[in-house]
């Protein structure tokens, strides 16, 4: 007797009387085994995927769909606008009134669709593999009126610098002294419009 396939509880003979029908068992045995495998496998790439949803992700879906978020902050601030640009660590959400308000990941704690909002703004969202440090400092290079909020204060100025943990706002006055905020403590940068 020869022996093709099938489990080790259940194998699956070729007769030399019926090799057709041992042949028959055999591919449906097999194909069984392929689905249930294969149904394994779906369930667990869900699972994988709905485990692996990131912050960054699912502000990249929302800037895609161009409709309007209301984002709040840890620290309170609440933002209502489109998103403009997602960062590694960083979203951009493009306020009417104030301009383009940055704000760094690990200060979200809510982002929802704005109500009644289910028409497209047109708006096309940027993606950029930066770190939010880096997007400062590129930024600093045009010398932009900022409103910078970080623990219970808020600075007004133009972003003079930023580094890797850091950045310096210049204060409008006639003294035009330099604030320095650490970027892990920043809620929120307005870059405000004109």
């Amino acid at each position: 007797m020869n022996q093709i396939g099938g489990s080790d509880d259940h194998p699956t003979s070729l007769t030399a009387a019926d090799p057709l029908a041992g042949l028959a068992r055999w591919v449906a045995e097999g194909a069984v085994d392929h689905a249930a495998a294969e149904r394994s496998r779906q369930r667990w790439l869900q699972q994988q995927a709905s485990e692996s949803t990131f912050l960054a992700g699912v502000l990249t879906q929302h800037a895609e769909s161009s409709r309007r978020v209301v984002a709040s902050t840890i620290g309170g601030r609440r933002t209502s606008g489109t998103i403009t640009a997602v960062g590694v660590d960083f979203a951009v959400i493009r306020e009417a009134r104030l301009g383009e308000v940055i704000l760094p990941l690990s200060q979200l704690a809510i982002v929802k669709v704005a109500n009644g909002d289910d028409s497209p703004s047109g708006d096309a969202a940027r993606n950029y593999d930066l770190m939010l440090a880096h997007a400062l400092d590129q930024l600093a290079a045009d010398r932009p009126s900022v409103l910078v909020a970080a623990g219970n204060e808020a600075v007004r100025g133009d972003l003079h610098s930023a580094g890797s943990d850091v950045i310096t706002v210049q204060i409008n006055g006639p003294q035009r002294s330099m604030v320095h905020v650490a970027i892990d403590a920043v809620d929120h940068v307005v870059v405000l419009a004109h």
